[in-house]
């Protein structure tokens, strides 16, 4: 059984690690994600250059929306902009937890 250690956390979001697996889970609004060490690492990459505002689309009942596509084409994220924002200051965090858990315990 893995033993996970939480990286950040708040009412929405989740984001621990398995240091036995090198895995990396996000949990958020009843998704659970999944990546290796690595895979998180591009993930962040990735999207933290994306502006809100770049991708912004209309929510069926009229809200700003950002969908952000996964590999899985049937299967994409949506958040709101302070969802957007939240979302990002839970992976910042976690990106900083996880050099540290790396630096001490490596």
């Amino acid at each position: 059984m893995c033993k996970t250690t939480i990286l950040a956390h708040n009412q929405n979001i989740t984001i621990a690690q398995c240091n036995n697996c090198k895995v990396m889970n996000i949990w958020r609004a009843g998704v659970l994600m999944n990546f290796s060490f690595e895979q998180f690492d591009a993930f962040c990459s990735a999207t933290k250059k994306l502006c809100f505002d770049d991708y912004q689309e209309n929510h069926p009942d009229g809200k700003e929306v950002v969908i952000l596509s996964t590999p899985f084409p049937d299967i994409s994220l949506v958040f709101t902009r302070d969802e957007w924002h939240e979302f990002f200051i839970k992976i910042e965090e976690a990106l900083y937890m996880k050099k540290v858990y790396e630096l001490v315990y490596s």
